[in-house]
């Protein structure tokens, strides 16, 4: 049996999950944050450094969630983020609370990259990462009764220039916000649709920056969320993930390498210098996108400014 087959390999690990998932009895730890701020590598150490296993992305389009209609990947459904829990039906929970047992829907391939060996199946606690959940944290944590939460930003520059050059299977330049968010538009009430819709029509720039604006105004609203800048991170690992785990009531199991470039890191950025990752968007965005940027930002939500100095 040939194990160094990936394909093999997720189908077994995903067996695996399936026979074990009664072992996972610890509270689960979410991991939230926006596109492209380091929630991938937050994600790999802090599970190394507590030997959990890992779950990438339960929301992704990939997962099959009825969500997208469980038709696999569709680019219109790449940029999506729920406003509401009230979009899921009884399905989508289903298939989120296996996600939460540490069994990937669909066996998808994704979740698996992170892992090094099938011992990590049989761990009994598991870190969940979002990018798309930053509205529905409150109900996650709830349903779930996770034992912290954190979420992780990243200077909204840094984040809207690093989507922009993003070589992905979709882009927020061809997203139609009205088509995107067809569920929140038939809800009586979404008030956050009625704020994002007014960019339906904008520049590629200032759709991220509007999702960003109202995605980080919004989960600051939460409680028992544990906040970190990814930048802070960066500078200092040792510091900044022990006091990560510390707010989070966890204790270190195991010695991480935190130099170590995550599973999905994008070619481009292997071994980017600390001032690259910093402040790379000060000489690569251009003038007119930043200005048209930090109007979006500043219009959405006015507390940007103490958050993040924005040139």
């Amino acid at each position: 049996m040939d194990l160094s087959n990936k394909n093999l390999q997720c189908k077994l690990w995903f067996l695996l999950d399936l026979m074990l998932q009664s072992r996972v009895s610890k509270s689960p730890i979410i991991l939230s944050g926006f596109w492209r701020s380091g929630t991938t590598w937050v994600q790999q150490v802090v599970a190394e450094s507590i030997c959990a296993k890992t779950q990438f992305e339960p929301l992704e389009p990939n997962a099959l969630f009825p969500l997208h209609g469980g038709v696999g990947f569709d680019p219109i459904q790449g940029a999506y983020v729920p406003f509401t829990a009230n979009v899921f039906s009884d399905k989508d929970w289903r298939y989120l609370d296996l996600a939460f047992k540490g069994i990937s829907p669909k066996r998808s391939k994704f979740n698996y990259l992170a892992r090094e060996s099938w011992q990590e199946c049989l761990s009994d606690r598991v870190v969940v990462k979002f990018v798309r959940a930053q509205f529905i944290l409150p109900a996650l944590m709830q349903r779930y009764s996770a034992q912290g939460v954190v979420h992780i930003s990243r200077h909204p520059m840094a984040v809207i220039q690093s989507l922009m050059n993003a070589k992905w299977e979709w882009d927020f330049a061809d997203i139609d916000l009205s088509d995107l968010y067809w569920r929140e538009n038939e809800l009586s009430i979404c008030p956050l649709w009625e704020e994002l819709k007014i960019y339906k029509n904008a520049s590629k720039e200032e759709k991220i920056a509007a999702l960003w604006a109202l995605s980080e105004r919004e989960v600051r609203q939460s409680e028992n969320i544990v906040f970190v800048k990814y930048e802070e991170l960066l500078k200092e690992p040792d510091v900044g993930f022990s006091n990560v785990l510390k707010m989070l009531g966890l204790q270190v199991k195991k010695r991480v390498d935190y130099s170590k470039d995550s599973p999905v890191t994008a070619s481009n950025r292997v071994g980017a210098s600390l001032e690259e990752r910093l402040n790379s968007w000060r000489t690569n965005m251009p003038r007119d996108s930043q200005i048209k940027v930090r109007a979006v930002l500043r219009s959405l939500w006015p507390e940007v400014d103490k958050e993040w100095e924005l040139g």
